[in-house]
C-alpha cells in the first residue's frame, strides 16, 4: 500500500473507517446545499420553511431509533395542530446554543448534526408535554353497559379522554364511576327500557355507539344440567346484550352508529360446549351431530358423557339420524354415499358444512341459503320476516 507521503507497506487487511457524507439527493441542491450544515430546530425543522422537515438527519453516540421515534411524534404533533411551533425569533437562538455546545464537546465536525441522545430525548419529552390530546370521538354519544366494573370504568374513562360523551348502564347507579352510571338490570326488559331511556336523555337525545360490556362468568361443566348460575349467565350475557341492543337500534339507525360486543375468550369454548350439549340431548342414544344439507350425520356413543363434553374421542359406530331440516323433514344419508366417521372438531364448524371438519353435503341435495334465492320461501325478500328490518331501513315495502 502506498501512502500520500510516499511510504509503502505490505498489509493483510484494510478497515475503511471513513464515515459517510450526508446528502439528500432527492431535493434540489439549491434548497439544501449541505445537510450537515443545515440549522434545524430540534434537529428536524428548518428555520424558514414550515413545509419541510427532516427525521433522522442527526449523528449521535447512541441508538438512532429512539431519536427517530420522538422526532416523528413531534412532527405529528405539529402537523395535526396539537402543538404550536415556537416563534421564529426563538428557534434561531436554540439552534445556535445547541451548535455551540456540540463544538465544545465534539469539535467542528458536523456540529449541527451532533446530539446527546439522553439529553435530546428529555428535551423533546418536555416539548410534547404541551401537546393537546387528540379527540377523535368529540361529540360522539356512547353508552357502555357494565360501566361500574373494572373494565367498564376503564372504557368510560378512555372514551371520555377521546372526547366522547359517555353514560354507563350498571346494575346499580354508581356516583364514583368516571362517567354517570344509570341503574339498570339488563335481565329485566322493563328495567332495560327505563334505564336506556334515561341514558339517552343524559346524552341529549341520541346514541352513536353502544358498547355491550356487561357480563358474568363462572364454572358451567357441559356434562351437568344447566345450573342456576348458567341460567343467570345466559340471561345476562347473550339475552341482556340482545335486549339493550334492540332498544338502541332506532337511535343507532338514525345516527348511523355502531355496536361493540365484548366477550371473554371462553365464548368460543362455551359455544362449542353448547353444541355438544345439543348433540347429547338429540335422542336417548346421545347422538352427536351437526347440520348438513337439511339433515344430520351423527355418531352413536357410550355413557362416557364427561369425556364427550370435554371434547374427547367418541367410541361407537356411525349412524344416520333423521331430523327436521329447514325445508321440511330430512332423512339421513342416502344409500349412494355413506357418511364418514365423525371427527373431533366437527361440532366446532359452522352450519351448512362451511367450517373445517364438516362432511360434504348429502349427494343430490344442494346447499341453499334459507334467506336468499333458491330457498324454500322462493327467495322473496318481502316474505321473509328476517328481512323486515332491512326493508324498513331502506324504505322498501317489497
Amino acid at each position: 500500500m502506498r501512502f500520500t507521503d510516499g511510504r509503502e507497506d505490505e498489509v493483510d487487511h484494510v478497515l475503511w473507517c471513513t464515515g459517510y457524507r450526508a446528502t439528500v439527493p432527492f431535493l434540489d441542491p439549491a434548497l439544501v446545499p449541505d445537510p450537515a450544515r443545515l440549522p434545524l430546530y430540534r434537529h428536524a425543522f428548518p428555520l424558514d420553511d414550515d413545509a419541510l422537515s427532516f427525521v433522522g438527519l442527526m449523528q449521535s453516540p447512541g441508538s438512532a431509533l429512539p431519536v427517530v421515534e420522538v422526532q416523528s411524534r413531534l412532527l405529528a404533533a405539529y402537523v395535526t395542530g396539537r402543538l404550536s411551533r415556537p416563534s421564529r425569533d426563538r428557534m434561531p437562538a436554540s439552534v445556535t446554543a445547541e451548535a455551540h455546545a456540540a463544538r465544545e464537546r465534539w469539535g467542528d465536525r458536523r456540529p449541527h448534526m451532533r446530539i446527546d441522545v439522553d439529553q435530546y430525548l428529555r428535551q423533546v419529552a418536555r416539548d410534547l408535554e404541551g401537546v393537546r390530546r387528540a379527540t377523535p370521538l368529540a361529540g360522539r354519544r356512547v353508552i357502555v353497559t357494565g360501566a361500574a366494573g373494572t373494565f367498564g370504568r376503564a372504557l368510560g374513562a378512555r372514551f371520555t379522554e377521546l372526547g366522547a360523551h359517555v353514560v354507563g348502564l350498571g346494575l346499580h347507579a354508581d356516583a364514583s364511576a368516571p362517567v354517570p352510571v344509570v341503574g339498570c338490570d339488563l335481565t329485566d326488559p322493563e328495567s332495560v327500557t327505563k334505564g336506556f331511556e334515561e341514558a339517552v336523555r343524559l346524552l341529549g337525545g341520541g346514541v352513536d355507539v353502544l358498547v355491550n360490556k356487561a357480563g358474568r362468568g363462572g364454572p358451567a361443566p357441559a356434562e351437568l344440567r344447566p345450573s342456576t348460575e348458567v341460567h343467570a349467565q345466559l340471561a345476562l350475557n347473550p339475552l341482556g346484550a340482545w335486549d339493550v341492543t334492540a332498544a338502541a337500534l332506532p337511535h343507532l339507525e338514525r345516527a348511523r352508529g355502531r355496536v361493540v360486543f365484548i366477550a371473554s375468550r371462553m365464548a368460543g369454548p362455551a359455544t362449542a360446549a353448547g353444541r355438544r350439549v345439543r348433540g347429547v340431548q338429540a335422542g336417548p342414544r346421545r347422538l352427536r351431530g351437526h347440520a348438513a344439507a337439511g339433515g344430520r350425520h351423527a355418531r352413536e356413543r357410550d355413557d362416557r358423557l364427561p369425556e364427550y363434553a370435554r371434547g374427547g374421542p367418541l367410541p361407537g359406530r356411525d349412524v344416520a339420524a333423521g331430523t327436521a331440516g329447514r325445508r321440511g323433514v330430512g332423512g339421513g344419508h342416502r344409500g349412494d354415499r355413506a357418511p364418514g366417521p365423525a371427527r373431533r372438531g366437527d361440532d366446532a364448524a359452522g352450519p351448512g358444512g362451511d367450517g373445517p371438519g364438516q362432511p360434504r353435503p348429502v349427494p343430490g341435495r344442494p346447499r341453499r341459503s334459507p334467506h336468499g334465492r333458491g330457498a324454500g320461501d322462493g327467495g322473496r325478500l318481502r316474505e321473509n320476516p328476517l328481512a323486515e328490518g332491512l326493508r324498513r331501513r331502506h324504505g322498501r315495502a317489497d
